[in-house]
């Protein structure tokens, strides 16, 4: 195919121009019609900057399309006529001309450097632009500091406690609070949907397949094998799983798993996963909180190549390749909050004032997580030094009425670091050794602490005071000696570890979810979560009392999955032939769905103990006294343990 005419015109409205280009490509018989738009705003105050390449026309042979800055003349019509013209561009020539002029006062001026259609130069590129970004900085505090020990600015604050419940829930209830019905619904339209897209015949998914779907992944994340076939093969074949759905069943759901329409996707970096994120993350919001979190990024683990800038690389983490998730956390671990990283999108569903959005990428993750705090008051959040600044401590404390304490690196001490000494200084004066000092106007203290290395910390509520001690290793004496330590570094070391435990959680039993789509280990990365806010939120309203652990708890979730609210026919059609009932929990004995009676060989009754009966739970599977005077059947559905 060989190229044909270009056309460029312009227009001006409310400051701003566009340059459009329109490319007539002629292969004898058909004509494409191919326009390309780029645009960028016409202001001197931001220094924007527009660069247009010089379109190019082949001659005077090649039919009109739109007309240039000048008005075409009798002349140019006669240039028109070609000996072999499609009927698309008779009909593309016959479009009436207007006069560029009359709807742009720019159009007027040769600011795109429009080439004449007589001469010119060939260019095969197309049209772009160059927009520069005007940068807005944040104000600095500009104040004097004083070496003082006294700290206006402190500020006693009580831990918020919860007392236990007096209702007891099952461990598939409190799974249900971040991962409830809604969601699986909304999974199985979106799976039904993706594989009519793509195959164009249904898979007729259900809610039950779904729930099986997860029950298997959270048991997987327990036993793990070289690979998931491993479950079903015939020489390391696990009942627990394989008899809860075929491989070839497995295998099909997992491959046409999705979260979101294709056909309405909205630029969003995470748009595949943009349901799943929020629908947990709202949940999450719906926790009662404490009053101490900490904010700290977590990596995804994911090393494929189809995740694009995605994902990123953090030399310091035991995974290192992955997706980056900002979290808040409490001191006990749950998760109340999070925000993927996504370059420039990752504000996307943020907003942020003149002042927020001049104080970087640290700053602004912090305020987009704590503007969700439902008590901010009297609030205490805890960071590292990639998110600390003086800047934003000031705004936290005056803006929201939150209180924050957080490493803080040495170019951003904004005149601190002339008073504070140096690192071999303070090396000199011994291990523990410490200086503090704090404006006059701002209400923050900024201590350097020398343990191993020198440390600098910076706070809105507390100080070096009152100076405790904590117990180090000596390589010389080879023991344990104390060592002075100011109580700013004792709070940021004693609350600051919240999203390094709930890591630490996730890592125990892993949903392993390996695939070619990227979003994938998102969506068990959101599923851990779930279960380990879970299981922390379990073990808060039974504080006091004897729990399960995590992968009991785990364990207990994967069964009620398949057992709550499900009958025996149901299981069945998912199941295959080999089904093996599992021990059932006590809130799927009482749900009162599919409890029929049957009969088994004669064995010990479930309930009473002392008799013997051939009368057996088909769901259940446990023997059960069925007799005049005695219906242990009744009241083991019926009355709770």
């Amino acid at each position: 195919m060989s190229s044909g005419n270009t056309r460029t015109h312009s227009r001006s409205q409310d400051g701003r121009a566009c340059a459009g280009v329109y490319d007539i490509q002629d292969s004898g018989e058909d004509t494409v019609f191919i326009t390309t738009v780029s645009s960028s705003v016409i202001d001197s105050n931001i220094n924007s900057c527009h660069q247009v390449s010089t379109p190019s026309y082949l001659g005077p042979d090649s039919p009109s399309i739109l007309a240039s800055v000048s008005v075409p003349t009798a002349s140019d019509s006669q240039n028109q006529q070609i000996k072999h013209q499609s009927p698309l561009a008779t009909i593309i020539s016959s479009i009436p001309a207007f006069n560029v002029s009359q709807i742009s006062p720019l159009a007027g001026r040769n600011d795109f450097n429009i080439a004449s259609p007589s001469g010119g130069t060939r260019s095969k590129k197309k049209t772009t632009v160059v927009v520069k970004k005007a940068l807005v900085r944040v104000k600095r505090i500009d104040t004097k500091w004083t070496c003082t020990k006294s700290f206006k600015g402190k500020a006693d604050i009580e831990v918020r406690m919860f007392p236990p419940s007096l209702q007891s829930r099952s461990p598939l209830e409190y799974f249900r609070m971040f991962f409830d019905d809604d969601l699986i619904e909304l999974i199985v339209q979106q799976t039904n949907l993706y594989h009519m897209q793509t195959k164009s015949t249904p898979l007729n998914v259900t809610t039950d397949e779904i729930r099986d779907l997860i029950a298997i992944h959270l048991l997987m994340g327990v036993v793990n094998m070289p690979a998931y076939t491993d479950y079903w093969c015939k020489t390391l074949r696990y009942n627990k799983i394989a008899n809860i759905m075929p491989l070839k069943r497995f295998q099909q759901i997992r491959r046409y798993l999705h979260f979101a329409n294709n056909l309405q996707d909205d630029g969003d970096r995470y748009f595949k996963v943009r349901n799943l994120l929020e629908s947990i993350r709202r949940n999450c919001l719906k926790i009662e909180e404490e009053n101490r979190f900490s904010i700290d990024e977590v990596m995804v683990p994911y090393k494929g190549t189809r995740a694009g800038s995605r994902k990123q690389y953090i030399k310091n983490k035991p995974r290192k390749w992955g997706f980056k998730v900002f979290v808040r956390a409490g001191v006990s671990g749950i998760i109340y909050d999070f925000l993927a990283y996504g370059g420039e999108d990752t504000f996307r569903y943020h907003d942020f004032t003149e002042d927020e959005n001049g104080m970087g990428l640290g700053a602004k993750v912090v305020l987009a997580l704590s503007k969700t705090i439902k008590q901010q008051a009297c609030s205490v959040l805890y960071f590292d030094n990639f998110f600390t600044s003086l800047e934003l401590l000031k705004h936290l404390r005056n803006e929201y009425g939150i209180f924050a304490l957080g490493t803080i690196r040495q170019n951003r001490l904004r005149g601190a670091a002339a008073k504070l000494p140096t690192d071999k200084n303070l090396k000199k004066r011994g291990r523990g050794s410490f200086a503090q000092v704090i404006p006059n106007e701002c209400k923050i203290a900024v201590i350097k602490w020398f343990d191993t290395k020198c440390v600098t910390a910076a706070s809105t509520y507390t100080h070096s005071q009152p100076v405790q001690q904590v117990w180090r290793y000596c390589k010389k004496t080879k023991s344990r000696n104390p060592v002075t330590c100011p109580n700013i570094i004792k709070e940021y070391n004693n609350n600051m570890g919240g999203v390094d435990l709930a890591d630490m959680l996730v890592a125990l039993y892993r949903t392993e979810m390996r695939a070619h789509r990227w979003y994938i280990p998102l969506c068990s990365q959101l599923l851990d979560i779930c279960v380990n806010n879970a299981w922390l939120i379990y073990r808060r309203e039974n504080k006091g009392k004897k729990h399960m652990k995590l992968k009991v708890f785990r364990c207990a979730i994967s069964n009620d999955l398949n057992t709550f609210q499900r009958t025996k026919e149901i299981a069945n059609t998912s199941r295959g032939a080999h089904f093996v009932t599992p021990q059932i929990s006590d809130y799927g004995r009482l749900d009162q769905i599919g409890h029929m009676p049957s009969f088994a060989s004669k064995g010990r009754c479930k309930k009473c103990i002392k008799s013997q009966t051939k009368f057996i739970c088909v769901k259940c599977n446990v023997r059960l006294c069925l007799v005049e005077g005695r219906n242990c059947f009744f009241d083991y559905h019926t009355k709770s343990a």
